[in-house]
């Protein structure tokens, strides 16, 4: 019995299935093993729990479907059936699974790989791995639910294994090559770079396309071997550019996941490019997001220590599958490459073209280079350029060629200047028709809000529905008739008005950080990054990409908490915990031969108290209003951090002097209303 999910267990099903195999011996059977697609992503977004919940629920869901056969749990997210083959078990609601997590719809892909049991000549187990290759055969096809094992399945393990068995050799006999596919500019026919390929001239096969190997070299992880050999390819490549006085351009090489999986990643690259004295920026590193998903806190940190070191890094193939887009946000992409599969669709598909352009607005609001792979026509070229796309790869321009071939094309790298007019297809932004689509641009973008100068006025027109979802405005109605359209606090507008005449003036991104009331009322903090796109009716027009950083602020806020702790502790005899929420009072530090009374939680009136003894009338009553739950609440929800009061204190034995009362803001991640306070005598 599987413990999590209470099916049997990969061994239960095994001598369960035997033992119906063996009971039914006329009949024939459908070995199915299901495989939650991306499973990983599921319990990054939403936790472990969540993630052993799905689990249960699905394998409830398989249990309920297979009312005549048997059923498991092979392990992490695969799943293994056998039912009567007339029971037609051929698909998992058209391999989407719909659940519902906190209120809210998700949907998954599973797909299945499917053995036929017409014989009883090989063990159930051997069945299983069937079901499991022809699973594995539409790995990143997720429009196929279900594929059926063949024996063509077996010779491709042939294939594979033959091919392994050769791979040493024809390493060391420097059988495979490089070629190059050129990456143009859009507006010429001057090549801006490449990325290196590899093919096989294999002695007996032939000429391989790496479509004929690269898989099987993954399965066995050869594959980091042979990357090895292309980047040092590319480096040596790089070199002889500079060496024949050639313009320098930046060539791409591949990174598999199976490369991340070892820890000396980036010493090989930074070893190569020095024994190549190759500038690091021209070795631009391709990744695919499938490869970051596999293990992203590990490959984050190596990518990080590559860009810092002058590595540009490129995310491939981006517009397949299903990904966990937040992938463009967490990691320093320098390049996106739009995927081929996407651009085959645009001559045909108002929707891909609608998808594609807005995909390369969503790469400039991100700062990011767009390459697009695969154009084969005029057509597809000129809807490129369009669109503002300044990358061209494909057959149209040049398929890959030999290293020789690639050096007698003509070379130029330069810096691209973005003219006004073509920075943004606003319209493309706010008015994304397919909801599917605008769901995934939204989520990667973020809030977008445009706003116009009207009259020496910012003025808020219109925003993306990311923003109604991120700041818990409802509709139009709230935000403009019930809000008046504002957003930013009204202190801070002159300072954003400055930037984004900056912004216009001199054409180029700003950035600021602003406040704004958040919906409960408390103060919050945004990065705003500001563009100038041009003008409508003679009105200059912005957009602002924004982002809610008031937990990162409150992190700094407690960071500066304990350094001012520290110089408290030194300046001050007696530091207290104002807990206004809890109405509570706590010495956090004191000088015990000067203080004789400490508090542990007691009430907040034993503080104000003290103050009757100590204070003029005058001043009483001032310290009481600075001390009101009114006025620590407008501090704590505040922006401000510290502030400073100075009173006269006197006693009957030293008369009067000047003190000075520090105050920090100490409100925590929970709202509370929580000061931290001490006082020194200055004269």
């Amino acid at each position: 019995m599987d413990k999590l999910t209470g099916i049997s267990s990969f061994r239960g099903f095994i001598d369960e299935t035997d033992k119906l195999l063996t009971d039914n011996p006329n009949d024939n059977f459908d070995i199915f093993v299901w495989d939650i697609v991306q499973f990983k992503v599921i319990n990054d977004l939403y936790g472990m729990e969540a993630g052993d919940w799905l689990l249960k629920e699905i394998a409830a869901e398989i249990k309920a479907k297979v009312t005549r056969g048997t059923c498991g749990r092979i392990g992490n997210d695969k799943f293994v059936c056998c039912v009567f083959a007339n029971d037609k078990l051929y698909s998992f609601k058209n391999n989407v699974y719909v659940f519902r997590r906190e209120g809210v719809e998700h949907r998954i892909l599973i797909q299945g790989g499917c053995y036929q049991v017409r014989s009883r000549d090989v063990p159930v187990i051997k069945m299983c791995d069937r079901a499991i290759l022809a699973l594995n055969s539409i790995k990143g096809k997720y429009t196929e639910a279900v594929a059926i094992y063949n024996n063509s399945e077996r010779e491709d393990i042939i294939m594979g294994q033959r091919l392994a068995a050769d791979f040493d050799n024809a390493l060391k006999e420097r059988q495979f090559k490089v070629y190059i596919q050129p990456i143009y500019y859009a507006d010429s026919n001057v090549m801006a770079g490449g990325e290196v390929l590899v093919r096989w001239e294999h002695p007996t096969l032939g000429f391989l396309s790496p479509g004929r190997f690269i898989r099987y070299f993954e399965q066995n992880y050869l594959i980091t071997r042979l990357d090895k050999f292309v980047w040092e390819e590319a480096c040596r490549i790089l070199k002889r550019m500079k060496e024949e006085g050639k313009t320098v351009i930046p060539l791409s090489i591949n990174i598999s996941r199976a490369d991340f999986l070892f820890d000396n990643l980036y010493d090989v690259l930074v070893g190569l490019v020095t024994k190549y004295d190759v500038a690091p920026d021209k070795l631009r590193i391709e990744i695919t997001e499938s490869a970051y998903i596999d293990n992203p806190v590990k490959i984050k940190d190596t990518i990080d220590r590559l860009c810092e070191y002058g590595f540009s890094i490129h995310i491939d193939d981006f517009g397949t599958g299903y990904s966990s887009l937040n992938t463009l946000k967490e990691l320093p992409f320098g390049i996106l490459k739009i995927d081929k599969t996407l651009i085959d669709e645009i001559d045909g598909s108002e929707k891909a073209a609608n998808v594609v352009s807005t995909i390369i607005n969503m790469a400039k609001l991100l700062g990011m280079d767009v390459i697009a792979e695969g154009v084969e026509n005029v057509k597809q070229l000129n809807f490129l350029k369009h669109m503002g796309c300044k990358y061209i790869q494909g057959f149209y321009f040049s398929k890959p060629v030999c290293e020789e071939e690639f050096f007698k094309k003509d070379f130029e790298d330069r810096v691209l200047i973005h003219d006004d007019t073509d920075k943004f297809n606003v319209e493309s932004i706010f008015t994304i028709r397919n909801p599917e689509s605008r769901g995934i641009i939204d989520m990667i973008i973020g809030a977008i809000l445009q706003y116009e100068i009207n009259d020496g006025q910012l003025v808020l027109k219109r925003v993306n529905q990311e923003f109604y979802y991120q700041y818990g405005i409802k509709d139009p109605y709230e935000l403009f008739t019930v809000r008046k359209g504002k957003i930013i606090d009204e202190e801070d507008i002159s300072r954003v008005y400055k930037r984004c005449i900056s912004a216009m003036t001199r054409n180029e991104t700003n950035y600021i950080e602003a406040g704004y009331t958040r919906k409960d009322g408390s103060k919050g903090s945004l990065y705003i990054k500001i563009f100038y796109i041009g003008k409508e009716n003679g009105k200059p027009q912005f957009l602002f990409n924004t982002m809610d950083i008031t937990k990162e602020k409150r992190k700094r806020l407690k960071q500066r908490l304990l350094d001012y702790m520290d110089s408290l502790s030194k300046l001050c005899s007696e530091i207290l915990r104002l807990n206004y929420t809890d109405n509570t009072l706590t010495t956090v530090h004191c000088d015990e031969n000067r203080v004789k009374v400490k508090y542990d939680n007691a009430p907040l009136d034993r503080l104000l108290n003290r103050f009757s003894s100590i204070l003029d009338k005058d001043e009483h009553d001032e310290i009481m209003k600075v001390f009101s739950y009114e006025e620590m609440e407008k501090f704590c929800l505040s922006n401000e951090s510290i502030k400073v009061i100075s009173i006269h204190l006197h006693s009957n034995n030293c008369g009067r002097h000047l003190c000075e009362i520090i105050i920090v803001n100490n409100r925590d991640e929970h709202g509370k209303i929580i000061v931290t306070t001490g006082s020194r005598v200055i004269l």
